[in-house]
């Protein structure tokens, strides 16, 4: 007998292919039949879908829920808009790996990102264990990353130079045993400390880890404005030197300068695939970036971290800091398209302000308005930063490129969140679909594989990512005609229209308040680590 047969769904099954009109039999969490006829077996239930469409279940290729399922393990925000898998330690942030004696030392650094200093651990399976071991749940499928910022600062803190030779083994021997206890490979933060350190040979130090266990290195590049070019070349030196697989995050043209760059930037991938560069890339579809306000800065401040930072804005350096902020802020505009989401309660009268207003508040320059939030809220403060065009957002969304939200798993709900995060925690795939319908980006079902089958070919997820017998049962179901965001800058706290059941492993997580019932998989044949 079969657990649960959906009946008349619209078949779209993540390869690409036409879709065909279907039924798909579920047993033991996996798709046991799937077929145009009726499916004569019993099962405990049935429904009847009515024509809707029935896709595998989205996988989130950039995710930032590493440790946001800690206090919350609903991931609303991702369940909500279909999504079951997640593609986690983005720009280079984890809380692991570390050498034991450098324990406190990522705890500075996790700072950064994470408020669960309790959870730094010195590896991937340490991580798990604390979060198996308080019963902390994720409700969506993690598949977790290595974050070379991590890695650089659980060997050498942030310290702005070359790593030694010494180093450089103690940090490949680091990657080599996450790799061999199950990462899917690491990510690069270079726009960040201690990321943006790290040289060439560095970088390809690390890749030929990765390469060893053919994993990928998914890269918050160095530059993703008027230097992209060199960036990407960082990138495709990786794969050239090691055979390293690389992988742009969250593609964009940013800054005013840049815009229109979209096609250039495209072209210069293309040639590099054509190449024989082993390069892919993902996205958001929108035209705002969201980060901490410590991007504001020079990069040379952050050496020694954020602390560092904020003291030299109170240094002798103070002059020559504002007077590079000076050339970020040279129009009113420049000000406006930067607002502050949340100080975390540190300097409450700037939240949901931007730059510019907090200026004609505090009645001093922008660049100064700047400096103090990161002074007041030591470096805390999130900001939402209007950076790209919308031709340039469309132009990207007709490419053969991946989607990731760059979000955290949160809760529905205003009350349990601070501030006004960026929409696409909330909506990012329903907004794809909606554009793909309206702006006839490209066909439906080459869509559903850009949301489904191509991220799960990409990092090498064998199990999920296309609906045939055999695979799990991870299936988000929508209708095409209704699907679309909801979520704002002004109220993202709104849940996307057209998702109608979200199931992982046969599970419907959508229509009852279930506990959760994700797991964190390792790339190994034996299986996964689940915390169940």
């Amino acid at each position: 007998m079969l657990d649960l047969i959906l009946k008349n769904a619209v078949v779209y099954d993540g390869t690409g292919a036409p879709p065909f009109h279907g039924n798909i039999g579920i047993a033991q969490g996996k798709i046991a039949v799937l077929s145009q006829q009726p499916i004569a077996e019993e099962a405990k239930e049935i429904v009847d879908l009515g024509g809707l469409a029935a896709a595998p279940g989205f996988i989130d290729f950039h995710s930032h829920s590493d440790t946001t399922f800690l206090p919350d393990s609903r991931c609303q925000s991702k369940l909500f808009q279909g999504i079951t898998s997640e593609v986690t330690g983005q720009c280079g942030y984890t809380v692991y790996p570390c050498k034991p004696e450098k324990l406190e030392l990522m705890k500075e650094f996790s700072s950064v990102s994470s408020k669960w200093d309790s959870y730094v651990s010195t590896s991937m399976a340490q991580f798990i264990e604390k979060a198996k071991s308080e019963n902390r749940q994720m409700a969506t499928n993690q598949l977790q990353m290595v974050g070379h910022g991590a890695l650089r600062a659980g060997v050498m803190g942030f310290e702005g130079r070359k790593a030694t030779a010494e180093e450089l083994a103690d940090m490949a021997a680091l990657l080599d045993k996450e790799m061999a206890d199950g990462a899917w490979g690491m990510t690069l933060g270079l726009g960040y400390a201690p990321g943006v350190f790290a040289d060439q040979e560095e970088l390809n130090a690390m890749g030929e880890v990765i390469a060893k266990y053919d994993g990928i290195i998914a890269s918050h590049m160095r530059n993703q404005g008027a230097e992209i070019i060199a960036a990407l070349e960082e990138m495709y030196e990786i794969n050239r030197k090691t055979g390293a697989k690389v992988h742009i995050s969250h593609l964009k043209a940013s800054g005013k300068e840049q815009w229109g760059w979209a096609p250039k930037i495209w072209e210069y991938i293309e040639q590099a695939q054509k190449n024989g560069i082993a390069v892919t890339a993902d996205m958001y579809p929108y035209t705002a970036a969201a980060t901490g306000i410590t991007n504001i800065l020079p990069k040379w401040t952050l050496e020694g971290g954020v602390a560092a930072a904020a003291a030299r804005l109170a240094s002798e350096q103070r002059g020559q800091i504002l007077a590079e902020l000076d050339h970020r802020f040279a129009e009113k505009e420049d000000g406006e398209a930067i607002y502050v989401v949340t100080t975390y309660g540190l300097c409450p009268e700037a939240d949901g302000k931007n730059i510019y207003e907090m200026s004609q508040i505090w009645n001093c320059t922008m660049s100064e308005a700047a400096a103090r939030l990161m002074v007041e809220t030591k470096g805390s403060a999130d900001c939402i930063f209007f950076c790209m065009s919308e031709e340039d957002v469309l132009y990207f969304l007709r490419q053969e490129v991946t989607i990731g939200t760059d979000g955290c798993g949160m809760p529905l709900s205003k009350e349990e969140n601070e501030g006004r995060p960026h929409p696409r925690h909330f909506a990012t795939f329903p907004r794809f679909f909606r554009l793909v319908r309206e702006e006839k980006l490209c066909t439906l079902e080459h869509a559903v594989y850009r949301a489904t089958g191509l991220p799960a070919q990409i990092i090498g997820l064998q199990d999920r990512g296309l609906l045939k017998e055999g695979m799990v049962a991870d299936i988000t179901v929508f209708d095409p005609d209704t699907i679309a965001d909801k979520a704002t800058y002004e109220n993202p706290f709104q849940k996307a229209e057209g998702i109608e059941y979200v199931l992982l492993a046969g599970h419907p997580q959508r229509r009852t308040d279930r506990e959760a019932s994700g797991s964190i998989f390792a790339k190994k044949s034996v299986g996964r680590m689940d915390r169940r």
